[in-house]
């Protein structure tokens, strides 16, 4: 219908990002076509000379994600991490058609996020040239992936819906068009079960409706947390699941006066869209 036909106009518009621990990639040797440039916390690898300034451009913004991020998690001692040999890899292939032979990616994927993967070893993300909104939503999202697994320690700590909630979140613009969006589809109740969603990974999904409806919604309860019951409750939340507590528990202890459960956030989310 019209909504749905909407909410995959916006799927194809913002980037959706897809972050996971395991893939293959390129491998260098003494031929390697890649051209490099370091910064404090990150290094960028790009295959044209010609992009040095544009290198430089992702290496200052990313330097910014990697501040920002922290503060919106409540990560407070990141200061002293991914510098020197754990510095953060940035890979930029040429053109998507390299980014998807080399990375095994669905079409829909504009980019991932690697940590202590088979083939490359350190934290690493990996897009291709030529993307528009590369610097204000593939390069925050996919720091985020990275920052949130450091955080966390895992990436199993959480389920994959809050983690791409979390991820989105440093998108640039996404947040109002994502709302808007969803409004009329949840006020309908045509929006996927929290007892689904929890147990969904998207990794592989060709649909294209579901995989928009899933990122969307993620997106959108992370918003709900922290619009309705502010940052500090949020930053509990996270906190909880980095001492290794299930999901559902760290939301009792996060938010132990108003969400007792899975099925007390979704009530509770539902009803927030009809205020």
């Amino acid at each position: 219908n019209m909504i749905r036909s909407f909410l995959i106009l916006i799927f194809l518009g913002i980037s959706i990002l897809f972050g996971f621990l395991t893939g293959a990639g390129y491998a260098a040797d003494p031929k390697d076509p890649f051209v490099e440039l370091t910064s404090e916390h990150f290094r960028i690898r790009y295959t044209q000379a010609s992009e040095r300034d544009m290198a430089g451009t992702i290496l200052r913004r990313a330097e910014e994600y990697y501040i920002r991020v922290a503060q919106d998690i409540g990560y407070n001692r990141y200061e002293d991490f991914w510098t020197w040999e754990r510095r953060v890899v940035i890979i930029l292939y040429p053109d998507q058609y390299a980014f998807q032979r080399f990375t095994g990616s669905p079409s829909w994927s504009k980019g991932y996020a690697s940590r202590d993967a088979r083939v490359f070893r350190e934290r690493t993300i990996v897009s291709y040239d030529g993307q528009e909104n590369f610097l204000d939503e593939v390069l925050p999202h996919e720091i985020a992936h990275l920052m949130l697994w450091d955080y966390l320690h895992t990436p199993r700590a959480m389920p994959v819906w809050f983690e791409e909630g979390v991820a989105q979140l440093e998108e640039a613009g996404k947040t109002d068009q994502v709302q808007s969006a969803l409004r009329p589809l949840v006020v309908q109740g045509q929006y996927i079960p929290f007892a689904s969603l929890q147990l969904m990974t998207i990794t592989g999904e060709q649909d294209n409706t579901k995989v928009s409806l899933f990122y969307a919604q993620s997106l959108s309860i992370v918003v709900f947390l922290i619009q309705k019951y502010g940052l500090n409750a949020f930053y509990r939340l996270c906190r909880e699941l980095r001492e290794g507590m299930s999901f559902e528990l760290a939301l009792k202890r996060a938010y132990p006066s108003d969400i007792d459960s899975l099925d007390a956030l979704e009530k509770r989310w539902v009803k927030y869209f009809s205020e």
